[in-house]
């Protein structure tokens, strides 16, 4: 596997490495691709496009804000819902290893392969949570617990405004990655980021750094709590979308 791209990708990002973090990210996607013969983790199988649609995807969180100085200090802890195959948490975690780091996942079988990660790759710091946003998101330790909360390809931003917004404290940021096409997202999530206590605060063009992605984050600013009624039961916020 040649990592050419992934340390260009890393280098123009501003995010330091060492050979240690590049081997760490290819023992992923090796681990990644054994266990996607058993269940789906990802329709991502070639290293070259899964350099740039999964581990420099994740890695562009950092174009969200000045987020570098608390990531690799460890003064930060973030969550990540839907974390599914550790996209973007464990890319993050192996990047800055000091970043306190929990993964909310419901599926039992993506949960044990997040453990089989952290296990062979010796994560320390890393929390993971078999679980429901809409369930979670009333525990007291997770509600409004977390300097940024964020998620990857899960759902609409009026549906995960109500996911992850309930975990963000005030003064926090919530940050969604997604794809080009997401101008009408933020005219129909506007009300629901509003209700929750968030506000947008900025949509960043992931291909500005770097021309082969092609994601927008969306940057929420959390200024007031979460009204004590979010998150609804679950599958209601899917159904019925705050509007």
């Amino acid at each position: 596997m040649n990592s050419k791209s992934l340390e260009d990708g890393l280098s123009k990002l501003g995010i330091p490495f060492d050979h240690g973090t590049v081997d760490s990210i290819k023992k992923y996607h090796g681990v990644l691709l054994a266990w996607n013969r058993n269940i789906n983790l990802t329709s991502v199988s070639n290293w070259d496009d899964a350099v740039y649609r999964h581990y420099l995807d994740s890695a562009s969180l950092v174009m969200a804000a000045s987020f570098l100085d608390k990531w690799e200090s460890g003064t930060a802890n973030l969550l990540d819902i839907g974390s599914g195959a550790g996209l973007p948490g464990i890319v993050l975690k192996l990047l800055f290893p000091k970043l306190r780091v929990t993964l909310l996942e419901a599926s039992l079988k993506k949960c044990r392969f997040l453990e089989e990660i952290c296990e062979r790759l010796d994560l320390s710091g890393v929390h993971i949570v078999p679980e429901r946003a809409e369930t979670q998101g009333h525990i007291e330790g997770y509600r409004a617990a977390f300097d940024i909360v964020v998620s990857r390809a899960v759902s609409k931003l009026n549906v995960l405004a109500e996911y992850c917004l309930p975990f963000c404290k005030v003064g926090g940021n919530m940050v969604a990655l997604k794809g080009r096409t997401v101008d009408e997202e933020l005219v129909n999530s506007k009300f629901s980021f509003g209700e929750l206590g968030g506000r947008i605060v900025k949509v960043v063009d992931c291909s500005l750094r770097i021309p082969e992605l092609d994601g927008r984050l969306v940057v929420v600013v959390k200024e007031n709590p979460t009204p004590d009624t979010y998150p609804r039961r679950p599958g209601i916020p899917a159904k019925r979308p705050i509007t």
